[in-house]
């Protein structure tokens, strides 16, 4: 441990699992008190269980989809660990619903969860860490955002597209309180949920991917790590792409 987060608090949506998994690992190494935020009380009970630092973690079970508003997840974080230094926006939903099958339902239920909850969330964030002498918030996207998707539904597309827009928004509203707030957008990572998509799919991705390969978690928490740290100081409204090469600006 480097203790680039030392004394920070953070929260991290979509901690159970995947990339919010990871990533809620890395902060704790960093030594961070980290709230996860998970759909269901069994999954959040279970990651707590796994991860063991009972410490510097604490979890909340809370459904985006039905509930976007972030002032619960916020409060309680605060509840725990009495300060909140970092938001980590990353609770996501995919759809593959196409443009002529997509229903309002499901368009709604994606938006929910990939963008009206993060600007919720960053807005109850924002006003703690305002009133603290600043923070950080990191949005993540996905390449989704930058190329439409190369499957899946065009609600996934748009609402990931939308919170890089989210971003730039927020670092300019948020930057005269302290608030920094960034946004890191990964094409495909080797997790749980991606190890077990078909070979034909990984071996057509890889084959368009400059670097050969799927990203690493590392490669994102890394990149996490340096925009809630103090390192990142100067960094706001800017989005990371962690693709290896898939898509360059």
């Amino acid at each position: 441990m480097t203790g680039r987060l030392s004394g920070k608090a953070a929260v991290v949506t979509g901690g159970t699992r995947g990339i919010g998994r990871a990533i809620t690992e890395a902060f704790l190494a960093e030594g961070a008190k980290v709230t996860i935020v998970g759909t269901d009380e069994q999954s959040v009970g279970i990651a707590l269980a796994e991860i063991g630092e009972s410490e510097r973690l604490d979890g909340i079970a809370t459904d985006f989809s039905r509930d976007p508003s972030g002032s619960v997840v916020i409060s309680k974080a605060l509840g725990h660990f009495s300060r909140l230094d970092v938001l980590v926006n990353n609770a996501g939903i995919g759809s593959f619903q196409g443009p002529f099958e997509l229903t309002s339902e499901e368009w709604e239920r994606v938006f929910s969860v990939n963008l009206t909850a993060p600007f919720f969330l960053a807005r109850e964030a924002a006003r703690v860490m305002g009133e603290h002498g600043g923070g950080s918030i990191v949005n993540i996207a996905s390449i989704a955002a930058h190329t439409g998707g190369l499957a899946g539904s065009p609600a996934y597309a748009a609402s990931k597209a939308g919170l890089l827009g989210l971003t730039k928004s927020l670092a300019r509203q948020f930057g005269e309180i302290g608030v920094r707030v960034n946004a890191i957008s990964p094409a495909d990572i080797e997790t749980d949920m991606t190890a077990d998509w078909p070979q034909e799919i990984r071996h057509k991705l890889i084959a368009m991917t400059p670097l050969g390969r799927f990203g690493r978690v590392e490669e994102v928490t890394g990149a996490a790590i340096f925009l809630a740290s103090d390192e990142a100081s100067y960094v706001t409204g800017q989005t990371l792409g962690i693709n290896g090469g898939v898509h360059m600006e």
